[in-house]
């Protein structure tokens, strides 16, 4: 790296040392100092960087060694006496001079990490001036608890104020996960996992079991805040506590992991594509030969319909070597797994519905550049829209409600249905239980003898790297996770080459739902 490279980094990265030192120290001026040995002691160092892209570790490396040294500094200079005045040392530390204010944010921090059980008694004891005989009432405990309480939490504060503490990487890097769902529905996961704290915990003990001090160290989250989050996951077993110590119970495909995998399996992707594109050119005229609703749309509508099924169905192939999907916290037999970050590749996603006579709706939604045309989330949860989405196709003839003719409206504004001659008409290929079977049976033969072979063996290859990047613990999900994660190495990126090729387009028919459709029991 040359000096004039270095410098624009050294300028890219300032703003983010000075938050990392106004986190570390208790005034601004303090942080300002700090930041500036930092980045002193990062442009001195900087030719020992022996690789352009190791500079954002070996600077975290430099910042986090420049503070210790500063921290130990300042200890030798400080000390503090914990008492019983604790309540007034808190409350006035708008008076203190600057050594004191430092003991304060010491305070602070250490209130912030007590457990539950000594927070509220400390805080109810000192802050909110009651004494051990309410505090006793408040708490449903007795008042020798109440003392032992207060003893133990002044014990662990001394302690803790004495202690360097330095926060984790998840407290200015948080991991963002993908919560992924495979089993009986309803997929309550996905909705339980949106919580940013909670993927950050599962991130933080995945690969070490922590307490919950140590998980409020490596997020930087105080634990007033992540009490209720640790209950939540805990009861939903998607963490699990051994002792005072906490491990995650659902496999993390981390970013490095699943790169290594497609690098491995790479060499099946073109594969895959070549021998969907002979299948589904093959197969074009017997296909609309069906006769089914919608058979003379568009070749490109059908090819996408003919892929849609095919990889539908690539998601069940069995592997070899999977146990039964657990039971949830939920109560249904599901696998649970995250990935790290929304990774571009997941193009898809796909759903099934049935209406009140069992006919079915299937939404395999495309979405990539803004390209996207359907959405089960339109349908999903709305019986309503779904029950009418599927008389409408069945050509029922409806007395109609001011209410379901509003669902109709949003359905023809969003593509899924079109009036003509005072009718509605679905733009989905419908198809009958029987057309429907037959093109099954068809796509059956196609992927045992042409693809299951080539998914086995993405599976097993999955299957070890994952298993080398996951803990003892969960060993045993792995197989099962491999084979429920190959959505993205057999169907996404195959995919995305049939696109590349023009194989399949993305300039859809403006009256023609590519990947959605309708089978009629």
């Amino acid at each position: 790296m040359n000096e004039v490279e270095l410098n624009e980094k050294i300028a890219e990265v300032s703003k983010t040392i000075f938050s990392y030192c106004m986190v570390k120290t208790p005034t601004r001026e303090e942080a300002e100092d700090l930041s500036q040995d930092i980045l002193c002691e990062l442009i001195m160092s900087a030719g020992n960087i022996r690789d352009d892209n190791a500079f954002y570790a070996f600077m975290w490396g430099v910042a986090g060694n420049v503070y210790k040294q500063w921290y130990r500094k300042k200890l030798k200079n400080n000390t503090c006496e914990l008492t019983e005045n604790m309540t007034e040392d808190i409350a006035s530390d708008d008076v203190l001079g600057e050594d004191d204010n430092n003991d304060i944010y010491l305070l602070r921090r250490e209130l912030a990490l007590l457990s539950e059980k000594y927070r509220k008694a400390t805080i109810l004891y000192y802050i909110n001036g009651l004494s051990c005989s309410e505090i006793s009432s408040t708490l449903a405990i007795s008042e020798s608890m109440v003392k032992y309480l207060l003893f133990k939490s002044r014990k662990i504060l001394k302690e803790g104020m004495s202690m360097e503490r330095n926060l984790g990487e998840l407290s200015y890097n948080p991991k963002t996960l993908l919560p992924m769902y495979s089993g009986q529905g309803p997929n309550q996961f996905w909705q339980f996992m949106q919580s940013k704290i909670r993927q950050n915990i599962v991130s933080a003990c995945y690969n070490d079991t922590l307490t919950v001090q140590q998980i409020s160290l490596e997020t930087g989250i105080p634990l007033p805040y992540l009490d209720d989050e640790i209950k939540a996951l805990e009861e939903k077993q998607i963490i699990i506590k051994e002792g005072k110590h906490f491990k995650s119970n659902v496999i993390v495909i981390t970013s490095e992991c699943a790169d290594e995998i497609e690098r491995a399996v790479t060499k099946y992707h073109e594969q895959i594509a070549d021998k969907m594109t002979t299948f589904i050119s093959d197969k074009l005229h017997e296909y609309k030969n069906l006769n089914f609703v919608g058979h003379d749309f568009s070749d490109n509508t059908l090819r996408w319909q003919i892929a849609t099924i095919l990889f539908r169905m690539i998601c069940g192939v069995d592997c070899s070597d999977t146990i039964d999907a657990p039971k949830t916290g939920w109560g249904e037999a599901a696998y649970l797994w995250c990935v790290e970050k929304l990774n571009e590749k997941h193009i898809f996603s796909y759903c099934g519905v049935d209406d009140k006579h069992g006919n079915s709706l299937y939404f395999f939604d495309y979405w990539k550049d803004g390209k996207g045309k359907g959405d089960h989330h339109d349908f999903y949860g709305n019986e309503r829209y779904i029950n009418i989405f599927c008389d409408i196709c069945r050509g029922e003839k409806m007395t109609l409600s001011e209410y379901d003719l509003e669902a109709i409206a949003e359905m023809i504004k969003k593509g899924y249905v079109v009036k003509e001659n005072e009718t509605y008409r679905a733009t989905v290929p419908i198809y009958t239980l029987k057309q429907y079977l037959t093109i099954i049976n068809i796509a059956k033969e196609f992927i045992s003898a042409e693809l299951a072979s080539i998914v086995r063996e993405m599976d097993k290859t999955s299957a070890k790297i994952l298993s080398a990047h996951t803990p003892k613990h969960l060993q045993n999900q792995v197989n099962g996770i491999a084979s429920m994660d190959k959505f993205v190495n057999a169907v996404c990126i195959p995919a995305t080459i049939l696109i590349d090729r023009q194989f399949l387009s993305t300039a859809w028919h403006p009256l023609e739902m590519p990947t959605t459709y309708v089978v009629l029991k």
